[in-house]
């Protein structure tokens, strides 16, 4: 399969937008089969088997953000990596479509009350922001933050991290 990881900068004490746009990012390109890059990859042209993305930005330092494509048994990787440009170029000039953005974030609200139920995922998700330089402030802020995120500034995160000469890219071969 092919990977390609680009710089992407984390989740920031007192400014959580970028990281706000970039994991909403993440989830339209790549969380589920409503996602750009399953629906161009796997049901429009069938060059793929599975398509992805991803992003963590609770980190200490410059973290990453992934796509991913595993091609179909007729598609080699210099070409499944060319589909994966491809789909990521034309979501780049189509932009986001609200109706999936506003789903995203209604899953995500949904989410956040679902997780006041696992103890242990709250104090996991705490100490993991608290570790990595975050506030509780932060941390209380997140569901907001990622609510008020708009498409253009998921457009814009989307430029200035998919920047080829701040990746790296991987073939993964049998």
């Amino acid at each position: 399969y092919v990977v390609r990881s680009y710089l992407a900068p984390e989740r920031n004490s007192g400014d959580q937008r970028p990281a706000a746009a970039l994991a909403l990012l993440a989830d339209i390109l790549g969380d589920g089969q409503a996602s750009v890059l399953q629906r161009k990859l796997q049901f429009e042209t069938q060059e793929a088997l599975y398509a992805s993305a991803s992003y963590s930005g609770v980190s200490l330092d410059t973290t990453s953000f992934a796509v991913y494509i595993v091609p179909s048994a007729d598609v080699s990787l210099e070409d499944a990596e060319a589909a994966l440009d491809r789909a990521i170029g034309e979501f780049m000039e189509e932009g986001v479509d609200e109706a999936q953005l506003n789903r995203l974030k209604t899953q995500y609200r949904a989410a956040g009350i679902y997780a006041q139920d696992n103890v242990n995922g709250l104090a996991n998700a705490y100490g993991r922001a608290l570790t990595s330089g975050l506030t509780l402030q932060d941390i209380h802020e997140w569901p907001d933050i990622i609510q008020s995120i708009t498409a253009e500034e998921i457009l814009a995160a989307a430029r200035d991290v998919f920047d080829l000469n701040s990746s790296v890219t991987g073939w993964i071969r049998k």
